[in-house]
């Protein structure tokens, strides 16, 4: 038995309501409805005290108390691990992103279409089944595996600076910088948390550390719409083990212990030449045997990373590709401001073609190349849209030329740990790029229509 709250002002409204959950429970026979009715906020309240509900299907504009405080009381009290799904006529961003952040868990707009919602309520159905089986850890941050591990990171997202801090530690400084999936996830989040910002939706972000598995996690996502942010991480990081619960995106990557499985090897290596050497007893051994441990320890670190200069770009080709960066670097400047005009976008499409052009006669850098190129094209077809993006992208536009400002001074001045060092970031970057100005258009109904699908 399953027990449903439906809460609206309007007679006609319930009337409907009750009758498409008629009409489920008959499709649905193993599945028994208890369905009670409250005609504003208030009633709700009151009853959400005496009883608990597994579903609460809430209006919004209401006398006496509306949904968003009624919403906002029931889920400090006795049903706050009710699910919660906004039913409303009012079909605007604010008061859809006011009841969720209430903690109302979908949103359904008025008139109901029943093939729809019966679609929903199978999904509800299941997922508080799910959650009565497996009860959700209050104190868990990733949806993953619903555990809490106490090695724990938070960054707390209110701005760009604070973004900017997230991008910077994790992709510069954290000890998972030099692992292409972990920065495509990095870059992932950051390009999701420039969207959530642009909405003036403050998130977190955690990670996350068990014996064998790094974990992260935003949460706010849901207010950008489920469908949405599952279709930006199938085009961005389609590898990616992820799961969206509640308000929740969560990805989970396996520890790389490669280093450390060399140290143990070596030091087994090193406790059984020691036995053998003991049981000989002769000092001679002794001393060759600690002579050994000596020049071992330089060579575990010196195989950790190794960093070169690379030399097989011509050296005019090289001073080219600088020049075109630097002059990127002033047109980016740009981007986000009201100065910027269609000549200024084509003009930076015309120089990241530029750049693809002569890094392009070099096998080593023509996965780069190909990115550049179709990232241009992408540039010059889509300049309206480039523009209306603007401001969300300018921080991606920027971390996408610092890279390959980096890029050129690690691998032919400084030093890189590989010839493809920063190749899959930069990719990255002109993907995302992309998937903001190609952005494609979803109706309204579809938006968190598969923040259920598991």
């Amino acid at each position: 038995m399953k027990k449903i709250l439906v809460v609206d002002d309007n007679k006609n409204n319930r009337l409907t309501l009750q009758y498409i959950l008629e009409d489920w429970e008959e499709e649905h026979s193993e599945t028994k409805l208890e369905v009670s009715f409250a005609q504003d906020g208030q009633e709700a309240v009151d009853k959400c005290e005496n009883e608990v509900f597994d579903i609460i299907l809430m209006d919004i504009m209401m006398p006496v108390m509306d949904g968003i405080e009624a919403t906002t009381l029931i889920r400090t009290g006795n049903n706050s691990d009710a699910l919660i799904i906004a039913c409303s006529a009012l079909n605007d961003n604010e008061h859809k992103n006011k009841i969720i952040t209430a903690g109302a868990e979908d949103y359904i707009t008025k008139p109901i279409d029943s093939d729809l919602f019966s679609k929903r309520f199978t999904n509800y159905i299941g997922l508080i089944t799910n959650r009565k089986a497996q009860p959700y850890n209050v104190d868990a941050e990733n949806v993953i595996n619903n555990e809490v591990y106490y090695r724990k990171t938070q960054f707390i997202i209110k701005n760009e600076i604070a973004l900017s801090e997230f991008w910077e530690y994790f992709l510069l400084e954290s000890t998972y910088a030099d692992r292409e999936e972990f920065s495509d996830m990095i870059r992932l989040l950051y390009g999701l948390g420039n969207y959530q910002l642009k909405k003036s939706f403050n998130f977190n972000i955690f990670l996350e550390e068990s014996d064998d598995k790094v974990y992260i996690t935003m949460d706010n996502v849901v207010l950008l719409g489920a469908s949405l942010v599952a279709g930006i991480v199938k085009k961005n990081y389609s590898n990616a083990d992820y799961k969206i619960v509640g308000n929740k995106i969560s990805f989970a990557l396996e520890k790389v212990s490669q280093i450390i499985t060399e140290i143990k090897d070596i030091e087994e290596e090193v406790d059984t030449s020691l036995d053998q050497e003991q049981k000989i007893e002769d000092e001679s051994v002794t001393s060759v045997a600690t002579s050994d441990l000596a020049v071992t320890a330089p060579v575990i670190q010196e195989s950790a990373v190794v960093i070169q200069t690379y030399n097989f770009m011509d050296e005019d080709d090289l001073s080219e590709i600088e020049e075109i960066a630097s002059e990127m670097r002033s047109l980016i400047s740009l981007v986000g401001t009201a100065a910027i005009e269609d000549e200024d976008i084509e003009l930076l499409s015309f120089h990241i073609q530029k750049f693809a052009t002569v890094i392009a006669l070099y096998t080593q850098t023509y996965a780069i190349s190909s990115a550049l190129k179709q990232l241009s094209e992408d540039i010059l077809q889509n300049i309206e849209e480039f523009k209306l993006q603007a401001k969300d992208i300018s921080m991606l536009c920027e971390a996408f030329n610092r890279d390959l400002l980096l890029w050129i001074n690690k691998l032919f001045y400084e030093g890189a740990p590989s010839i493809d060092f920063l190749d899959s970031s930069i990719i990255s970057n002109a993907n995302m790029i992309t998937s903001f100005i190609k952005k494609p258009e979803m109706a309204e109904e579809e938006v968190f229509d598969d923040i259920f699908d598991f």
